[in-house]
């Protein structure tokens, strides 16, 4: 969920009509890694924080920066700033405004005495969607560039650059030990899978012991440097084991190659619609069914109304490279599986829908698409601030990936969990079907 300033999306609205499976699943990892990290449905992932004296439960999310709260039962320890500030997401529809005051911020054994954060009084309907989850919150985990923050920016113009208590969260934590390099480690899980999928994780200066060979895997530089977002380059697409032709929109990208942010706090991932097309359109029998939002619950956000739809037992296979190493992706995490009423209300269908979606204009002039967590379940993934310890001055952030998918039993694990809904859910609608019924 990338900030405005970023040139960002909006949330999704969750429908009432989503597949709801197990809440969380939690780290089995070491004691010094967070172990609250909570699978809400595989379409946020959240943590408990405590700021002014209330837990609050917040999306983790390394598209933007600020933190903000809104819970229901207020803040019983807020320090109002008179400060008050708007943060923008997407085209400008999803937004939340408030007062910007400080509290303490606990996360676990980390403890911010004096933390800037956004207690907001309006928020819009998007961001109503994730209140019905129990999510009241959003924690950014991006940079402290100018115009990346608006808390920041805001507290800076109002008190000077030594009121450090305006920067993010995250940097005031590593400000606690400058002899630690700089760098959080995430892993998601997936809840629904019967193959077991990684556990969710959050490390702060470390890594989750499961997962320390990423130490060794490639750095991918941000890039450009200096972008004030978590985006990367992106060797290829491969569908089928051929590679997708995706020209790039930007300057300076090498050739056959592609920018995308990395993005904790969107759903699934984001496309031209020529690649989702050539993605989707590879499946034998798949339909476009324009304006299909408008029928089926929608749990992705999309710049357009169209989707795919897809059989639901459908064989498919995408990976994607980055710096030379190839990353399977579920093809649970391809598809969406939903029930859909008739149009007059009597009957209930089984669809199965694309979950990578349309990005239009949202990423325009910074990055060429953008890859959630229906990607980063496949991989554990660590950003690297590229500062504190030892890290030379002037290095460029950089992003480091470990698959965690195997390719082969994922395939399995697909067919057998797709096998069990169906024989439980309402009668499938072939493609052609839904068209010839919905239009």
């Amino acid at each position: 969920m990338l900030s405005v300033a970023l040139c960002s999306l909006l949330p999704f609205i969750l429908s009432a009509n989503a597949l709801k499976l197990d809440l969380a699943r939690v780290a089995a990892a070491s004691s010094s890694v967070n172990n609250n990290l909570i699978n809400k449905y595989n379409v946020r992932y959240t943590t408990n924080i405590t700021i002014s004296g209330r837990v609050v439960n917040v999306v983790l999310d390394t598209g933007s920066t600020d933190l903000w709260v809104m819970p229901p039962d207020g803040l019983p320890a807020f320090k109002d700033t008179g400060i008050n500030t708007k943060i923008v997401y997407g085209n400008g529809y999803d937004y939340v405004a408030g007062d910007i005051g400080t509290g303490e911020f606990q996360l676990d054994s980390y403890i911010i005495p004096n933390q800037a954060f956004l207690k907001v009084n309006d928020a819009s309907a998007a961001e109503q969607g994730d209140f019905q989850l129990g999510i009241y919150g959003v924690w950014g985990l991006g940079f402290n560039t100018p115009g990346s923050s608006r808390i920041n920016d805001a507290v800076t113009q109002a008190y000077g650059s030594s009121a450090t208590w305006g920067q993010s969260a995250l940097a005031n934590i590593f400000a606690q030990d400058p002899t630690k390099a700089d760098y959080i480690a995430i892993s998601l899980s997936r809840n629904g899978d019967s193959a077991g999928s990684a556990d969710a994780s959050l490390a702060i200066a470390e890594y989750d012991t499961h997962y320390t060979q990423v130490a060794n895997a490639p750095r991918l530089s941000q890039s450009p440097p200096g972008s004030g977002s978590w985006t990367v380059t992106l060797d290829s697409i491969s569908v089928g084991g051929k590679k997708l032709n995706w020209p790039t929109t930007l300057q300076n990208v090498p050739r056959g190659k592609n920018i995308v942010a990395v993005d904790t706090g969107t759903t699934n991932a984001m496309l031209p619609a020529a690649q989702i097309a050539a993605i989707y359109g590879s499946i034998p029998n798949a339909v476009f069914a324009a304006n299909a939002q408008l029928r089926i619950p929608q749990t992705q956000y999309s710049s357009t109304t169209g989707v795919w739809v897809v059989p639901c037992t459908a064989s498919i296979s995408v990976s994607l490279t980055f710096g030379g190493q190839t990353f399977p992706i579920h093809p649970l995490d391809m598809t969406d599986i939903q029930i859909v009423a008739s149009p007059d209300g009597k009957s209930q269908y089984t669809v199965c829908i694309g979950s990578f979606t349309d990005v239009g204009t949202i990423v325009s002039g910074f990055s060429d698409g953008l890859v959630g967590d229906s990607f980063l379940r496949n991989a554990y993934t660590v950003f690297d601030f590229a500062t504190g310890g030892n890290v030379p001055p002037g290095t460029t952030p950089f992003v480091q990936m470990l698959s965690v998918t195997d390719a082969t039993k994922a395939q399995a694990d697909y067919l057998s969990v797709r096998r069990a809904l169906l024989r439980s859910y309402p009668p499938e609608l072939s493609p052609a079907q839904f068209v010839q019924i919905f239009g």
